[in-house]
């Protein structure tokens, strides 16, 4: 097994220890056929995504929380992903990013292959190196969970309730 498969492996067996959810899409076209299956709703996708895609719902920059809240499926993009946890790395300059990973119901990150790392200390590393990013950075581990609500574990309700990564082979295609 090479280098890659096996951090890719090792990613896809923490997010689902995470519950969150490995997807055969491998390229953005694949991620977005995904992503309309799912609803009959057009997605919504975060500024830096749609540079990939090139279509989808942008958010309304003028009123981004209505124009993304409780929407079906949102598409992002992630800096890295880190095998060890599950865990991606997003880096969201703008509120209308932010609001697109915090606000749909089903998140989709796609993240490239070359940005799968072994570990934490491996992501910190990059981002440490990154001094502009960090203030933007968010590592997400599966699905939105909190257990403040009567001391009950509750899903997607500080976030998505559901959470897919794609592992993108090029992010040219």
């Amino acid at each position: 097994m090479t280098a890659s498969a096996d951090l890719a492996s090792r990613f896809a067996t923490a997010l689902s220890d995470a519950q969150g959810e490995i997807t055969d899409a491998s390229s953005w076209p694949e991620v977005w056929e995904l992503a309309t299956s799912l609803s009959s709703a057009t997605p919504v996708v975060s500024p830096d995504a749609f540079e990939q895609l090139r279509r989808g719902d942008r958010p309304d920059p003028a009123d981004p929380l209505r124009s993304i809240a409780d929407r079906a499926v949102g598409i992002t993009q992630a800096r890295l992903a880190i095998a060890e946890t599950g865990s991606v790395l997003l880096i969201e300059p703008s509120d209308v990013d932010r609001a697109v990973s915090l606000l749909t119901r089903h998140l989709i990150v796609a993240v490239d292959r070359s940005n799968l790392v072994a570990d934490l200390a491996e992501g910190f590393s990059w981002l440490a190196a990154q001094p502009q990013a960090a203030a933007y950075a968010t590592f997400v581990t599966g699905p939105s969970r909190t257990a403040d609500i009567e001391r009950s574990l509750t899903i997607g309700v500080q976030g998505p309730s559901r959470l897919s990564v794609a592992i993108i082979q090029d992010s040219s295609s």
